[in-house]
């Protein structure tokens, strides 16, 4: 008995040790095989996300306007300075001492009136000196027209020779050159007692005089005696760049052609402090065929009426050039020009397929709030203007034309106005 209740212990034991294995291992199990489905099913689920956002893109709206060549007013403003229309410089041509000064300082004077007098008495002695030696030469010439009218009687009676009826005539005809240097140191005297009388050469505004009575002057001194400067009108001298100036002469050859040597461009003046417009236009004169070694820009001069005196010469203002055109230029709004790091420059367009594409470009000058394109773009590009912010080269495109829109706005509201006409 003792012996099967051993054997019964031990039996039920090695039971109980085999029932744990096995529930231990059908424990197991079973967590790997749902840790397995539960991985191939999330594996899966991610496989298939990943697939449906690789082939189900959404595109991106975007309003976009086509480009077409079309004619723009030249207003870049470039910088310039006033000068004067014409400078007289008043230098003496004679020597002598300042009598008198006959104007007043900053006045306008006109032309022909009288500024300084130089003391006259020393170029009056001379006048009458040559005056004198004037009568002295026709004194030799009367008396040697005598003795030739002696000798030529006297040569046909043969009572004189021909040598010495030779040498009265050469007499005669020096006597005859004197007379006429003595007339040119007459008015040579002359010529020099008037330049005691400095006159105005031209009219405008004289500035501070350089000397006051008293004083020693000598012909063609280098300090002037004071300046004159008209002042109606007045020049402009414009700087431009030599790319740009090159443009600015294809246009003025080009618009001048066309209007058969009669064109004139309007110029707009602004003052550069203020940055008010001056009230008047003027126009181009004339651009310089040298380009400055300093700064690199080529001057374009223009004329502009002065009659109120406010364009001081070395005045900076800043003037556009408005009534010239160009005859094809494709521009761009400015919003939708992107600068990179390098500064290099591009928008994007609609390209093929309603793809975005980005294209690099080369901007001109400013037109109101546009750019003019002078590489990069073609005539019928679509420029995005609006929903550029997440683009990437390629993206898909829902593209509507800005143009259209508008078109279409302005006509659903004049289809408005003509129903609430209708129905009042």
């Amino acid at each position: 008995m003792a012996r099967w209740i051993l054997m019964s212990g031990w039996s039920q034991k090695s039971v109980t040790r085999k029932a744990i294995f096995t529930f231990t291992l059908f424990f197991l199990a079973l967590a790997f095989g749902c840790s397995d489905k539960a991985g191939s099913e999330k594996g899966q689920g991610a496989g298939a996300a990943a697939s449906q956002k690789g082939g189900q893109q959404q595109a991106m709206p975007v309003r976009f306007i086509s480009v077409w060549p079309q004619k723009i007013a030249y207003t870049q403003k470039l910088p310039g300075r006033v000068v004067s229309y014409k400078v007289a410089e008043i230098r003496p041509q004679v020597s002598g001492i300042i009598q008198a000064r006959l104007f007043e300082e900053g006045s306008l004077v006109e032309e022909g009136d009288q500024l300084y007098q130089i003391d006259p008495e020393r170029y009056q002695a001379d006048l009458e000196m040559a005056q004198a030696d004037l009568e002295s030469a026709n004194a030799s010439v009367a008396n040697a027209q005598a003795v030739v009218n002696r000798y030529d009687g006297l040569v046909k009676q043969k009572v004189l020779s021909e040598q010495e009826f030779d040498d009265a005539k050469t007499q005669l005809k020096q006597s005859q050159a004197s007379v006429s240097q003595a007339e040119a140191a007459v008015k040579t005297a002359r010529i020099n007692l008037a330049y005691t009388k400095v006159y105005a050469p031209i009219s405008g505004f004289i500035g501070p005089s350089g000397v006051t009575k008293g004083a020693l002057v000598t012909q063609q001194q280098q300090e002037p005696l004071a300046v004159i400067r008209q002042l109606d009108p007045v020049y402009v001298d414009l700087s431009q760049s030599v790319g740009d100036a090159q443009k600015l002469k294809a246009r003025l050859i080009e618009s001048r052609i066309q209007k058969k040597q009669n064109a004139d461009f309007q110029v707009s003046l602004f003052f550069s402090e203020s940055g008010e417009p001056y009230p008047h236009k003027g126009k181009l004169d004339a651009t310089d065929l040298a380009v400055d070694e300093q700064t690199g820009a080529i001057r374009l001069r223009s004329v502009f009426p002065n009659p109120d005196n406010q364009l001081l010469p070395g005045l900076f203002v800043r003037a556009s050039i408005e009534d010239l055109s160009s005859s094809k230029a494709l521009v761009v709004p400015q919003k939708s020009v992107q600068i990179g790091s390098g500064g290099t420059k591009h928008v994007w367009v609609v390209g093929s397929g309603d793809k975005a594409e980005k294209r690099r470009v080369t901007t001109g000058v400013a037109y109101k709030d546009q750019w003019v394109i002078e590489d990069g773009l073609q005539e019928g590009d679509r420029v995005i203007v609006e929903g550029t912010m997440n683009l990437q080269p390629g993206a898909p495109l829902k593209p509507q034309d800005i143009a259209g829109n508008k078109k279409r706005q302005n006509q659903n509201n004049q289809a408005a106005d003509s129903a609430q006409s209708g129905g009042h």
